[in-house]
């Protein structure tokens, strides 16, 4: 991919995730679902983590914008997920208040360990728009607290979506459920093959998806009958 492109995508995809989050933002004041607000805080840590990309391609990293970018990135999936466990469990919500207030203690440990933790500044500063972690930070900043939060948060996200695509058969679960595909699909490519730029397209796609499926959803509550809009 031509260096003078690869910024670019980030920037995009920070454009749609601000756009994104103003308009979660927007809904959770309105209904104060708290699948909103936690969904609002994902796509916030969204919008820092391609800034991040964006900077580090086209100006350089510094130290403190990829811990910025790397906790963004990781706890992204994290946060998607509680709200995904808060749609999922909207019956018994103390659940979701379980799940949500352990994703953000787990969240604050990380936070901690990645500002603390000492950066390979050789590896940071031959580094592309999306560095490897495993060049960059040690392993005591970045496991479990990457796992619990990426990989689980991920899944259940993932898993959420495509309960709900089987359950109802709605075009806007699937793009929901085919964006959070998406989005995992890029961060293995880039770990797992060492695929270069994989995560940067990937979360240009996914954004744009995910985004889509959400407006189709909040078009079809607005077009509902009122007492089918109260009961979703």
């Amino acid at each position: 991919m031509d260096p003078k492109v690869t910024w670019l995508i980030p920037l995009v995809s920070c454009v749609i995730g601000l756009a994104f989050a103003l308009v979660l933002l927007g809904q959770f004041r309105q209904r104060r679902r708290f699948h909103q607000l936690m969904w609002s805080a994902g796509m916030v840590m969204f919008v820092l983590a391609t800034f991040g990309e964006f900077y580090g391609g086209a100006l350089g990293w510094t130290p403190f914008v990829y811990k910025l970018y790397y906790f963004s990135g990781v706890a992204l999936p994290g946060m998607l997920g509680a709200g995904t466990v808060y749609l999922m469990t909207r019956q018994r919500p103390a659940l979701g208040h379980m799940y949500a207030a352990a994703t953000v203690l787990v969240a604050l440990v990380f936070l901690v360990a990645v500002a603390g933790a000492e950066i390979n500044v050789e590896a940071l500063a031959a580094s592309g728009v999306a560095p490897q972690a495993a060049d960059i930070l040690p392993v005591s900043a970045r496991r479990p607290w990457s796992v619990l939060m990426s990989a689980v948060g991920g899944m259940v996200m993932l898993l959420g979506a495509l309960y709900s695509w089987l359950r109802f058969k709605l075009a806007y679960n699937r793009q929901i459920f085919l964006g959070a595909l998406v989005f995992i699909l890029g961060g293995t490519l880039t770990s797992r093959l060492g695929i270069q730029g994989a995560i940067p397209v990937s979360n240009l796609i996914g954004v744009a998806l995910v985004f889509a499926g959400v407006m189709a959803a909040e078009r079809g509550r607005q077009a509902a009958p009122p007492t089918a809009a109260r009961a979703g």
